[in-house]
């Protein structure tokens, strides 16, 4: 088989990022760049091909209808912008690809397009954007905006990628001539207004940036529901995929390349990223042991479950009788969270025999556990049977687990032939596109 992508998904954005837990990177102050530059350091020695940087625009208080939870335990609240960290993260770098999340309902195109032709030169080609269209009305209510239907946010978010791309199209690097015997720097015929005019959008244009190295940023999506799959099957050139089971993934991989074939683009062009983590033990029985405590103590903490679905969701779980029935819940939240939730208990099941069905081990999507090498041969054989173009570790920054992964993890998977050992390329989309 191919060899296949590692990225990073800091899930927590630019926040306190596991303040008060194990994994918390002492020694670091919080609002400072240093500890994200020390963990992109980290998975730059170990080959990734970049790290995306969560965002999101509201402090939460769905759960108990109030705040106190996640402000007192520094979960998803206080949060600054990921984007002025971005330059930060470059000058700690020469390689990865650094991917902010920026929302589609809360920019206007020409704004976001002059941003990341902006980062693009400032990164000399090594940054990509995390495509999302906010779950939250609370997010939407902080810009003075009613949260639009779950499809229709797709909708605009569409027409928002097709105005951007038209920009960073508006004034391509074959403008540049900087030639100081004519005295001319830019060439005025390679820059033309777009003039769009869309149901969400208008602008004129052009943009007055010119390109970057890339000519526009690697584009992210993470598409869960139908709407969101197609989405980013005609949009994303990278698609984050939770999913968590191996039928799930061929499930998963098999519509979005599909989707992108029935448009016509070249599935090679599409690249799927399934969310994982890793258990890593001496033994292959002593890192089952360790999954089971952190399973079990997962199950018994009812409110942190309760609070992160209720968050994505806008659905107060604080609400629900845990020894009653479940009943019929909607959401134009996030709809395929609420889906995976209640998918793993039986019909009729209580809020109680949902949340203690869960067996998550504290990592995003599909787990991995064992020693290294025993983990190396999980994953090529996941890959080899889904078809999938790579794994994206979804967890906070965490230094001490960064190096684990990359200093246990990725010598295995290299001895195997599976991942990069260097950068062949100079810019973030080359490498990404290289397998």
């Amino acid at each position: 088989m191919s060899q296949f992508h590692l990225g990073w998904f800091n899930g927590a954005g630019f926040s306190l990022n596991g303040w008060g837990t194990p994994s918390f990177g002492t020694g670091y102050k919080p609002w400072e760049p240093d500890m994200f530059q020390d963990g992109i350091r980290i998975l730059e020695r170990g080959g990734f091909d970049f790290m995306i940087l969560e965002d999101s625009s509201m402090v939460p208080e769905t759960f108990g209808g109030s705040p106190e939870f996640y402000l007192n335990h520094g979960i998803m609240a206080p949060k600054l912008d990921p984007v002025p960290l971005v330059p930060y993260l470059a000058m700690a770098t020469k390689h990865i690809g650094i991917v902010p999340t920026l929302t589609t309902g809360f920019y206007q195109p020409w704004m976001l397009a002059r941003l990341m032709t902006t980062l693009d030169h400032l990164t000399k080609g090594r940054i990509g954007w995390n495509i999302v269209t906010a779950t939250t009305q609370l997010a939407w209510s902080n810009y003075g905006l009613t949260q639009p239907e779950h499809d229709e946010r797709y909708n605009l978010a569409d027409e928002f990628v097709e105005v951007t791309k038209q920009l960073w199209n508006s004034f391509p690097a074959s403008a540049a001539v900087l030639d100081p015997e004519t005295g001319i720097a830019y060439s005025a015929a390679d820059v033309k207004p777009i003039d769009f005019e869309g149901k969400y959008f208008s602008s004129r244009g052009p943009l007055n940036a010119p390109a970057g190295p890339q000519g526009s940023p690697v584009l992210f999506q993470a598409g869960g529901s139908p709407a969101g799959r197609r989405f980013a099957a005609k949009n994303a050139e990278v698609i984050i995929a939770s999913c968590t089971s191996v039928e799930d993934m061929k499930a998963y991989y098999t519509d979005v390349k599909s989707h992108a074939v029935s448009i016509g683009r070249d599935p090679e062009t599409v690249k799927v990223m399934f969310t994982t983590g890793v258990i890593i033990g001496d033994t292959d029985a002593e890192a089952a042991a360790h999954a089971d405590r952190r399973r079990e103590a997962f199950k018994k903490n009812y409110s942190m479950q309760m609070a992160g679905i209720s968050n994505i969701t806008g659905i107060d779980f604080s609400k629900l009788d845990l020894d009653a029935p479940m009943p019929e819940l909607t959401t134009n939240g996030s709809q395929s969270s609420l889906k995976e939730f209640l998918s793993t208990a039986a019909p009729g099941a209580t809020l109680r025999e949902v949340l203690e069905s869960k067996s998550n081990v504290g990592v995003m999507g599909f787990p991995f556990i064992g020693t290294a090498d025993s983990i190396a041969g999980q994953m090529q054989d996941v890959m080899a049977e889904v078809g999938g173009d790579g794994f994206l570790f979804g967890a906070s920054i965490a230094p001490e687990y960064m190096t684990a992964v990359v200093d246990r993890v990725v010598p295995a998977l290299r001895k195997r032939g599976l991942v990069r050992t260097g950068y062949e390329h100079a810019t973030f989309r080359e490498n990404v596109m290289e397998f």
